[in-house]
């Protein structure tokens, strides 16, 4: 099968941060935290759900190459164990919906399998450029900047108090996202990978180290 020339668009965290924020403005649903992505995809997108054996090839979901809906996998979506996680894969899928969509409309595939063809063509570097946006987007449409800020301001007060600021802000970072995933429902890895990039971090009020 031919594929088409593929070279990963360039989106910068601002370019990012700019296009979530108008997203959230657009749509009453996911103005409150936490972010029902879930319900978003399928009512307010108008997003498919389908279900396939994807954990055999290390995915727990993908989208649609027609946009019309992301594939699941079917055993991680029905386990809860998995539910942080999952989130964060649709948030991803999302994440391509909104910021690779001419990359999507230059390809026409019926099946997982040929998209995973397709995906395995694709050079090396610029498959981690795409995805490492879509977790950009992920992060930052689950965990949004403005939320963040205040957890993080109210999580160090915290941490202070529980006398975290004499172990380090290695665990002052870990006792925040801690603290504060679950407000977000997003795995406490998650949410240390989200604090550790942002602009809070390290915060302001912690004892120089």
């Amino acid at each position: 099968m031919k594929f088409p020339k593929f070279k990963a668009p360039y989106w910068p965290k601002e370019a990012i941060e700019k296009e979530v924020v108008g997203i959230r403005a657009k749509y009453p649903s996911i103005q409150h935290i936490p972010i029902d992505v879930l319900a978003f995809a399928e009512f307010d997108l108008g997003l498919e759900f389908d279900f396939a054996a994807l954990q055999q090839l290390k995915q727990e979901a993908f989208l649609r190459p027609d946009l019309s809906g992301i594939w699941f996998d079917e055993v991680a979506f029905r386990q809860p164990a998995l539910f942080h996680r999952l989130r964060f894969s649709a948030a991803h899928e999302l994440g391509h919906y909104f910021l690779h969509r001419d990359i999507y409309r230059g390809v026409e595939f019926s099946t997982v399998e040929d998209w995973i063809e397709f995906i395995d063509k694709i050079p090396p570097d610029q498959y981690q450029w795409i995805e490492r946006q879509a977790d950009e987007f992920a992060g930052r449409f689950l965990i949004p900047t403005p939320d963040l800020s205040k957890a993080i301001d109210e999580a160090v007060v915290n941490a202070e108090q529980e006398g975290f600021f004499g172990q380090g802000q290695e665990e002052v970072l870990e006792f925040c996202a801690r603290v504060v995933h679950r407000d977000f429902r997003v795995s406490q890895a998650a949410m240390e990978r989200r604090i550790r990039k942002s602009e809070f971090w390290p915060h302001p009020d912690l004892p120089a180290s």
